[in-house]
């Protein structure tokens, strides 16, 4: 039996190659890679964008209306033929009307210049004036409310929006967009609310994630995530593996990131680490190291945000673990032997 077991050692320490270590030039193109930072999306959230087409008026907006002289007729069986031009301004009410001279109020809310300019020629005409009138429509004061925008946009603080930009889009647009160095989700916190609400995912360049533009009323908090991938990962033949938190500032190692996840494992006694990171165009990069080579270089690599370390499965380690087994059952067996013949 014990030739049998040890056949089987032999052939399962022969059934898997052993790791190459990476020569010194993959290891310098591995070591200028990373961290991968995603690019916002632009030109997806600005076809997003809740707001299009012509401007549309608001509650509080103050027009400004070019017009003949009917807006000086006294009283509304008076009929004007004049056509010298007056201006009249007007603020728009909480309940979206206009009032104008003699024929007073039309709907304004809601509605573009040109609508209202029509609406207004309708008012008067035929009713009021001989000829159809010339009006010209303008927004001399837009109505704003105020956001407040912070974390990875060029301008963070307070942002008066007028009604075309009370969305999330108008408003990181106001804001300056977001920082060259990315951001990965954003948090509308409205007045008043109870639990924070799930972040909104931006759109990433050249991956297909849904995007939604998110309309605003004004005394919102936008907290804009910055795209910091600040964790790293070890899997395999450890302790403990997991993900790890790697914080802004810090600056680990790859044996700091073996004794995160509680060291190698010691019934495996493994020697081979691969890492993985991504480049700037994506592509994942990785280098094979050996730790018997010497802890010297294990201390010197860098490890990054986003990289995942594993400690990786070979012949000898599946070897260490089928003796440690074998001989965890020999001991077994022999106490048990021993506490059988006690009892004889």
């Amino acid at each position: 039996m014990c030739a049998a077991v040890g056949f089987l050692v032999v052939a399962l320490g022969g059934c898997a190659g052993t790791p190459t270590p990476s020569p010194p030039e993959a290891v310098a193109r591995f070591e200028r890679a990373g961290p991968y930072r995603p690019t916002v999306d632009r030109d997806a959230m600005t076809v997003a964008r809740l707001a299009g087409g012509p401007y549309r008026v608001a509650s509080g907006d103050i027009l400004q209306l070019e017009m003949p002289v009917v807006m000086r007729a006294l009283a509304p069986e008076a009929t004007v033929d004049g056509q010298s031009p007056g201006v009249h301004a007007c603020r728009v009410s909480a309940s979206g009307k206009l009032t104008l001279p003699t024929v007073g109020e039309i709907e304004a809310a809601g509605k573009s210049l040109g609508e209202i300019e029509a609406a207004a020629v309708a008012a008067y005409y035929p009713r009021y004036t001989v000829r159809r009138p010339a009006i010209v429509a303008t927004v001399r004061e837009h109505s704003t409310v105020k956001v407040s925008v912070t974390g990875a946009v060029a301008n963070p603080g307070i942002h008066s929006l007028t009604s075309d930009e009370r969305s999330l889009v108008g408003a990181l647009m106001k804001a300056g967009g977001i920082v060259g160095q990315g951001a990965s989700a954003v948090r509308v916190l409205s007045p008043g609310e109870g639990a924070a609400p799930e972040p909104v995912v931006l759109p990433v360049e050249d991956l297909n994630i849904p995007f939604l533009d998110v309309p605003l009323k004004g005394g919102e908090v936008v907290e804009v995530r910055r795209l910091d991938p600040q964790v790293f990962t070890v899997v395999g033949l450890v302790a403990g593996p997991g993900t790890f938190p790697y914080p802004p500032g810090a600056r680990y190692s790859l044996l700091h990131a073996l004794g995160f996840s509680g060291g190698l494992d010691p019934i495996s006694s493994p020697r081979f680490v691969q890492v993985l990171r991504q480049d700037a165009n994506g592509d994942i990069v990785t280098a094979m190291f050996d730790l018997d080579e010497g802890y010297e270089k294990a201390a010197a690599l860098q490890i990054k945000q986003g990289d995942i370390i594993a400690v990786v499965e070979t012949s000898a380690t599946q070897f260490n673990r089928l003796t440690n087994t074998l001989l965890q059952s020999f001991l077994v067996q022999g106490a048990l032997y021993a506490v059988l013949n006690s009892n004889n």
